[in-house]
């Protein structure tokens, strides 16, 4: 009888540590540990450099792209070209914010020099300020600095002479 109660006390030791271990490997092991994290991807570059040039009644911006993308950020890439338009002459708001509305969208492709450029309508009588930012399917990146472009109202040529 001592054997057989040995092999009952040793088959009840298997068991619980069995237990046991089941229990603490579903209580740690298994289950959600957190909210779901998106794969990393690397930061949208800004865009230096932005420039213009006046041309009749239109300007052409120019810019730069430090580096190239990476295959996944220049799949769908585009270049987000802003404008903010407020009349000459009119009341300015001291602290007003501007507001940008989107004007164009340059698609991104590589190139040697990664510079870009788009020609973009002026009205006249309004001050224009242009911002860019490269956007991707993984967000966008941060507006490059702003230029600010004054097209004149268009006179009349050969207007009366006061007297």
């Amino acid at each position: 009888m001592t054997g057989n109660r040995r092999t009952r006390i040793c088959s009840k030791r298997i068991a619980l540590f069995g237990l046991f271990l089941l229990l603490s490997v579903s209580y740690f092991g298994c289950g959600v540990k957190g909210p779901p994290v998106p794969p990393r991807q690397p930061p949208v570059p800004m865009v230096t450099d932005l420039a213009y040039a006046l041309a009749d009644q239109a300007v052409m911006l120019t810019w730069r792209l430090p580096g190239t993308l990476f295959a996944e950020q220049a799949k769908n890439a585009t270049f987000g070209v802003y404008r903010s338009r407020t009349a000459i002459g009119g009341s300015d708001c001291d602290g007003c914010p501007q507001v940008f509305e989107k004007v164009a969208a340059v698609p991104y492709f590589h190139t040697e020099s990664n510079r870009f450029s788009i020609d973009v309508p002026l009205e006249p009588g309004y001050r224009h300020v242009f911002k860019v930012r490269l956007e991707t399917d993984g967000g966008a990146g941060p507006d490059s600095s702003p230029v600010q472009v004054d097209q004149l109202p268009v006179m009349p040529f050969g207007g009366s002479e006061t007297q």
